[in-house]
């Protein structure tokens, strides 16, 4: 009787399980594709640096003397940076002042010569056209002695190099008694004004940025945030990729020349349909869903877009309503897996 009475039960544990099996197949959680407004936020580090930098060269060969700056420090516009020395500037300097002097030296014979000749046609002793020749030998010497004179002044301003304009110290490619050739990179500096947060973004990151969009930059050591506006794009040469993103600081804000920190970017689009994030499958570089009917699932290659707080927009692909598989998706998915792919010999 006891023999009977376990039989019963094993059959009946058997009967359950058997019963029990399809149910993975019709348990299958869903939910139905939605309108949605999503938005996103992008964080990336920053920087603040101008459009262009200032880069000061050496006018001349010549030995830097009296370099004091450093990377990092604040200069005012027409400040002398350093000067050029050595016996090349020794030599041209003195070349230059000797051919000063030799046109001051003409000048003088020239106005003295005019002045005889004045004087000897006023005594009858010349002629007019005598007077007008030498009055035209002083002009010649005295633009002579102008080209002189700016030739002097130009080269004293080539062994003197100053800041054209304020802002900070970036680069310092010199050093006290160094030589260097003519137009030698010696110092660079970033203006203190048209400065921009440039943002590094990669891959699809990049996709929703557009000009006008507004975000804040957080300096490093700074609690206050500054307003910023993407002004414009541009892909980077070096960093495939890579894009950089330039935006100016919004009315009443100041960026600080060199300063690094991050910068947010908060995109957001019109209602779309969307999904659970979860809903998503990748494979082989395509995103998918599992789209549920009455017949069963079926593979859909979609297009996503922005995702927010367990959402994922879906912008082709997908039709409002439409339900998709949002629970172990990834295990649905590839549940034949050994049917598509045979194990090599």
């Amino acid at each position: 009787m006891t023999s009977v009475r376990l039989l019963v039960f094993f059959a009946a544990i058997g009967i359950c399980s058997f019963a029990s099996h399809p149910a993975f197949a019709e348990d299958v959680v869903t939910m139905p594709a939605v309108q949605k407004r999503l938005a996103s936020t992008s964080t990336a580090p920053a920087r603040v640096q101008a459009a262009f930098n200032t880069v000061l060269g050496a006018p001349t060969a010549g030995v830097v003397s009296n370099l004091r700056v450093i990377p990092g420090e604040e200069v005012r516009a027409g400040q002398v940076i350093a000067r050029l020395t050595g016996p090349t500037v020794s030599t041209d300097t003195a070349r230059f002042a000797a051919d000063l002097k030799s046109a001051r030296i003409r000048v003088t014979a020239a106005t003295q010569a005019a002045a005889i000749e004045q004087q000897k046609l006023d005594e009858q002793l010349s002629t007019r056209d005598a007077v007008v020749r030498a009055h035209a030998e002083l002009d010649t010497a005295r633009q002579q002695l102008a080209a002189a004179q700016a030739a002097s002044r130009g080269y004293a301003s080539l062994t003197t190099i100053s800041a054209p304009v304020a802002g900070m110290v970036m680069v310092v490619n010199a050093a006290d008694g160094q030589y260097a050739s003519a137009g030698q990179s010696l110092i660079t500096i970033a203006p203190a004004t048209g400065l921009y947060v440039v943002a590094d973004l990669f891959g699809s990151n990049a996709d929703p940025v557009a000009p006008g969009m507004k975000g804040v930059f957080l300096p490093e050591g700074n609690n206050a945030m500054i307003q910023v506006v993407v002004q414009r794009i541009s892909r980077s040469l070096a960093t495939p990729g890579q894009v950089e993103v330039w935006l100016k600081a919004g009315p009443g804000y100041t960026l600080d020349p060199g300063a690094v920190g991050t910068v947010s970017l908060t995109t957001s689009e019109d209602k779309q349909v969307a999904v659970p994030s979860a809903a998503l499958i990748l494979d082989a570089g395509q995103w998918w869903v599992l789209v549920r009917d009455r017949s069963g699932s079926r593979r859909r290659e979609v297009v996503p877009g922005l995702s927010d707080r367990g959402w994922t927009s879906i912008r082709q692909g997908l039709a409002l309503g439409e339900r998709v598989v949002t629970q172990d998706a990834y295990l649905l998915f590839h549940q034949d897996f050994a049917t598509r792919y045979q194990q090599a010999d």
